[in-house]
């Protein structure tokens, strides 16, 4: 009796997706971008950070309040204990030091809920992924929030938990907001769009309205640097360069100074001599 096989056809390759994490990791260190998103060691050198948890939980806090309607219906109590029932502590040094954020944080809340209230404003979504085709590659940002306004516009909003001041010429040079504008505008592509850094601390805030060069300016930008991107694979060889501003906070660190022979002290050192 013959026996039969079924041959399943060929799985076709899974399309690359950029993402504005994955641009600035790749900007600011190829082999940062190499070790993380193509090999993918980074579970076996991530250490937690503090200022990580306080951001994850700030935004979890906000996400969770404005589904339950926003200040039409949460108090800022209510808002307070959201952040306590989602609060994550890993990466702080002492309990001391996590009662001081908690404490922050909870302030940071209280004026968010006082202040931000805007008369016949919509917030469509909070903490929702976008994605658009590209053709070789798919682009995909993850919204803070996005908001309607009365006169149709729609606004980008982002929370930044660690700053104190912004400007309107930082959301324009402020890679991730031009991707998520430009996302937006994909989206709803005959809705004008405004991207708004929110600062948690002092409630300060700066938009830009984006006109249809910036959108032209970010989409040529993100296919340019895409080519470089999508050229790094398994195979491409990627030799560390010591960078002071980031290679001393980097999870791989101790790797790449096995790799190279760095003696990071010294570098460090020179990196604080005065000029």
């Amino acid at each position: 009796m013959r026996s039969s096989t079924r041959r399943s056809a060929p799985r076709k390759p899974r399309k690359p997706v950029l993402s504005p994490t994955k641009i600035s990791t790749f900007l600011a260190c190829r082999v940062m971008y190499k070790y993380t998103y193509i090999d993918r060691i980074g579970r076996f050198y991530y250490q937690p950070k503090a200022y990580h948890s306080f951001g994850a939980s700030l935004h979890r806090t906000l996400e969770r309040y404005h589904e339950l309607g926003g200040p039409e219906t949460q108090s800022a109590e209510q808002l307070v204990e959201t952040l306590h029932d989602v609060w994550t502590s890993l990466g702080y040094a002492t309990a001391a030091d996590e009662a001081l954020h908690i404490d922050a944080a909870s302030r940071m809340l209280e004026h968010y809920h006082e202040e931000h209230r805007v008369e016949g404003v919509k917030t469509l979504f909070t903490e929702r992924p976008l994605k658009c085709d590209m053709g070789e590659f798919d682009l995909m940002g993850r919204l803070d929030r996005l908001d309607e306004h009365p006169d149709g516009r729609l606004e980008v909003i982002d929370y930044k938990s660690g700053r104190m001041s912004v400007t309107e010429d930082d959301v324009r040079d402020d890679l991730a907001m031009r991707i998520y504008g430009y996302l937006v505008r994909r989206a709803y592509p005959e809705r004008p769009v405004s991207t708004t850094i929110y600062c948690l601390r002092t409630g300060e805030k700066a938009t830009v309205v984006l006109s249809a060069d910036d959108l032209a300016e970010i989409e040529d930008g993100v296919r340019a640097i895409a080519i470089d991107i999508l050229r790094t694979d398994e195979d491409s060889v990627v030799e560390p360069v010591w960078l002071p501003h980031v290679c001393p906070r980097c999870d791989y660190l101790r790797l790449c100074a096995r790799r190279t022979g760095w003696d990071v002290a010294r570098l460090i050192a020179e990196r604080d001599e005065p000029a």
